[in-house]
């Protein structure tokens, strides 16, 4: 057994080591031996900072909001002089025209990638004259909102860099060092198109992220952190798995058996797994439980329908499955030591065996200490676990201020 691949999986694999019958007892053991695992820093963690999704867009303070799933940041990177700038506009259908009806915040260039409303796929600056902007393609309809310019050396679909620089790396300082510091940031080098790396600074300030030398608003800082983790068995949004579908028979007298065809795919569904659908000409979500008890083909699954109002043949829509909950993570994929090690201390405290629970721990320590290891090493987290730079000291020389 080389990998726990479920959550449900690793509730046997437990019950069947310890002995136990209680599954609801098994989860709790879980859930707290997930508390003392929040901060581990594993490859599978880390974030890809050239996806698009990593790269933040600096906003009118200069700030970057700390992203929701950010667990503790690695480092952060700036490559060279790429921005987004958003400003309304208008244009009609079936021509290459659009006109700005505010002034943009920064400057429109040749090249760069353009969406909107109404904005061909693909299209590009050509020609920029005052407000007036020229496009390589002409509109597909009327354009109108917002409409989004990116710079042609990086666009939100490429990871191409900047080759006119500057390239920026931010180091990790604390919250006080970036306010203080910042007081004297215009005797920083302003550097413009100079192809040269720069150690810059960054931290955390309210909710948000400032970074040193300044930021403008709309520029393009790439994100490289470790993500939090979902727990196993957190619950889970619904999951539409077919947007049309058709009660085709109903029979039973309750709890009723119900044929559902018709559907776009049934991908996804297993027996077992509970689903909720939309009534239109047909019913079926009439407050009852609807547990899947077969997948028939790639188009129809039988279900029972327990409780509610017996459901009416006919159309029903968004077909979901519902009642989910985490059944794997990262953590549990690349470092099942940890869940199971964990999980055995905590089962075995809650049972008042203090020599199992202390064996445990012991391995779940050394397992830990193994992958902290491995990090201090600079094998994962890039080459040291300071706060600050290793180029530079903390305390700055460098301005004599008279």
């Amino acid at each position: 057994m080389f990998t726990v691949p479920t959550a449900n999986a690793l509730v046997d694999y437990i019950k069947d080591f310890t002995g136990s019958t209680n599954s609801a007892e098994i989860k709790q053991c879980i859930f707290l031996g997930e508390l003392s695992m929040r901060n581990i820093e594993l490859p599978a963690l880390r974030s890809n900072p050239y996806d698009p999704m990593y790269i933040g867009i600096v906003d009118s303070t200069g700030s970057i909001p700390i992203p929701g799933d950010m667990n503790k940041p690695i480092l952060f990177f700036k490559q060279g002089q790429q921005y987004i700038v958003t400003v309304a506009a208008t244009g009609d259908i079936s021509t290459s025209i659009i006109t700005l009806t505010d002034q943009p915040s920064r400057s429109i260039t040749i090249g760069m990638l353009v969406t909107g409303t109404g904005i061909a796929v693909d299209a590009e600056v050509t020609n920029v004259n005052g407000l007036t902007i020229t496009l390589s393609l002409p509109n597909t309809s009327a354009v109108s909102g917002n409409v989004v310019f990116v710079t042609p050396n990086q666009n939100i679909q490429s990871n191409s860099m900047s080759q006119t620089g500057p390239w920026i790396v931010y180091d990790r300082i604390g919250d006080r060092d970036i306010i203080t510091q910042g007081m004297i940031a215009q005797l920083y080098l302003q550097p413009v198109n100079v192809p040269a790396v720069i150690r810059g600074k960054f931290s955390e300030v309210g909710q948000t992220y400032k970074f040193l030398p300044y930021t403008a608003e709309g520029d393009l800082v790439n994100m490289y952190y470790y993500r939090a983790w979902p727990l196993l068995f957190a619950p889970v949004s619904d999951i539409i798995i077919s947007a049309t579908g058709n009660v085709d028979s109903v029979s039973g007298a309750g709890p009723y058996t119900v044929v559902i065809d018709g559907m776009i795919t049934t991908d996804g569904i297993a027996v077992d797994d509970q689903i909720t659908a939309t009534n239109d000409t047909g019913t079926i979500a009439n407050g009852g439980v609807i547990t899947v008890d077969s997948v028939d083909s790639s188009t129809q699954i039988t279900v029972t329908v327990t409780g509610g109002t017996i459901p009416t043949v006919g159309a029903i829509e968004d077909i979901s499955l519902t009642n989910l909950d985490t059944q794997t993570n990262e953590v549990l994929q690349t470092w099942p030591e940890g869940y199971i090690y964990s999980t055995l201390r905590e089962y075995y405290l809650k049972r008042h065996n203090e020599t199992d629970a202390a064996t445990y721990e012991g391995k779940f320590q050394q397992a830990w200490n193994t992958v902290m290891d491995q990090n201090n090493l600079g094998k994962w987290s890039g080459g040291h676990t300071r706060l600050t730079s290793v180029w530079q000291p903390r305390q700055y020389r460098q301005y004599n201020i008279k």
